[in-house]
């Protein structure tokens, strides 16, 4: 009887010290390179002009802020003709809801399906439901961001 509880016991030994093998990282190198990418030193920026909903016409400049903790922000100016500028800071926690590491959710009620990102340029289509599980969605808008690094900013 004692035999066979030292042999149990030598089994779930093994077996713990089997399961406690050092993992290398939590990320592939592909997906932190994805990370690096989005979150390293940098913001994303963009100007465009628009017709805001009261019909005027504006500029509008974006800035958005990715940090790698999965917490973000989003800066939109709007300058108008008229000289007026408004401004609007909001913040949100994103993540990416793919193992590829090519769509990011973000609490505000956003995702962006990654077309394009590099170190300096991030393109993406921007919907307000799951591209994949939602496909022709009425609103889908395509943008390109350049980086700008944090300290400029």
């Amino acid at each position: 009887m004692i035999g066979r509880m030292r042999i149990y016991w030598l089994l779930a030994m093994l077996f713990l010290l089997v399961g406690c093998v050092e993992k290398t990282g939590y990320y592939d190198a592909g997906q932190q390179q994805v990370i690096d990418n989005l979150t390293k030193n940098k913001g994303w920026e963009r100007t465009h002009h628009m017709t805001s909903y009261d019909g005027r016409e504006c500029d509008v400049y974006e800035l958005w802020i990715f940090k790698s903790d999965a917490t973000g922000s989003r800066k939109f100016v709007w300058t108008y003709e008229d000289g007026e500028v408004n401004e609007n800071m909001s913040y949100f926690r994103w993540a990416f809801t793919i193992p590829n590491f090519s769509i990011i959710y973000m609490d505000s009620g956003l995702y962006w399906d990654i077309e394009k990102l590099t170190s300096d340029q991030l393109h993406v289509y921007e919907t307000y439901d799951d591209p994949i599980t939602v496909p022709g969605q009425e609103y889908r808008e395509y943008k390109e961001y350049e980086s700008l690094p944090l300290s400029a900013k």
